[in-house]
This record gives C-alpha cells, sequence and structure tokens, in this order.
C-alpha cells in the first residue's frame, strides 16, 4: 500500500513539473494577481464587517465567486500565454500577459479602495486614491468631496441621535 502512493506521488510530480516549468515566465505576473486578489478579499472582509478572529458575517459564496473570478483570471493568462508562444511569440505571449494582469489588477485595487471607502467612510485620502484610481480627477478637487463629506458627516450624527433615542 505505502508504495502505491509513493508511485502515485512520482507519478503526480513527473507529470506535473514539465508543465509548471512551461509557465515559469508567467510566476510573477501570477504572484502579483494573487496579492492583488488578497487585498481585495481582506478589503472586501473588512467592509462587510467580518471578525478575523471568529470569521462572524463571513460569506462563502462571496468568497467561491472571487476564488471562480482569479481562477478564470489565470486561465485566461496561461490559455493566452500558451497559444502566443506555441505560435512562436513567445516575447510578445509576455507583453500581452503582462498588459493583461494591469488590467485585471486595477479591477483589484479598484474594488479593494471602494471597500475600503465602506470602512473608513470619512477619510479623504481614501477618497481620493479612489478617484485617482479610476482616473476621476475632477472628482479629486475639494470642490466635489467637501459637499460629500459634510453629507457623511450629517448621516453619521444623525445615527448617533437615533441610538441616543
Amino acid at each position: 500500500m505505502r508504495t502505491d502512493w509513493e508511485h502515485l506521488r512520482m507519478v503526480s510530480a513527473s507529470a506535473i513539473s514539465p508543465v509548471l516549468a512551461y509557465y515559469t515566465p508567467t510566476k510573477g505576473f501570477l504572484l502579483a494577481l494573487v496579492l492583488a486578489f488578497a487585498f481585495n478579499i481582506y478589503a472586501g472582509m473588512k467592509a462587510d464587517g467580518v471578525s478575523f478572529a471568529c470569521c462572524e458575517n463571513f460569506s462563502f459564496g462571496k468568497f467561491k465567486n472571487a476564488l471562480a473570478e482569479l481562477v478564470l483570471y489565470v486561465v485566461i493568462i496561461c490559455f493566452l500565454f500558451t497559444v502566443m508562444s506555441q505560435c512562436g511569440d513567445g516575447e510578445a505571449a509576455i507583453i500581452v500577459i503582462k498588459s493583461l494582469t494591469y488590467v485585471f489588477m486595477y479591477v483589484y485595487v479598484q474594488n479593494a479602495v471602494k471597500n475600503l471607502i465602506k470602512v473608513h467612510p470619512t477619510n479623504i485620502a481614501l477618497r481620493i486614491i479612489y478617484h485617482a484610481v479610476r482616473l476621476e480627477f475632477t472628482r479629486m478637487l475639494p470642490s466635489y468631496w467637501k459637499p460629500i463629506m459634510e453629507r457623511v458627516e450629517q448621516e453619521r450624527q444623525e445615527a448617533k441621535d437615533k441610538e441616543k433615542k
């Protein structure tokens, strides 16, 4: 029985090693994508009020969907790299997957900053970063965010007044 597991392990390692070696040029891009994914998950959990100590308010469905999205991004990157490198465009494949990784990371960072704004609604720096990431430069001006901050402060005050009653 033990030798069967040992043989299975050796066959699996022998089969997976060439595949991983083939995708070695993409490892930096995939690592960056996973880090952006982790930041997005962290910000989303903070926005949903998830307690990290005892996993209160954790939505496995949302996590599963986010994980499926990450797997889709990884599959797209690996598929494009494979097709382009098999066509003889290895250098161009690196440029394409690098650009695509930037797009996917842009989506993750934009969503993460939006979630952080939900956690810290009065933090002006996060709002400015959010609008900078979204390339909404006119919304970064004080004339735009001052009324928003006043409205948020008024809503917080009204919520405090309701709690006192």
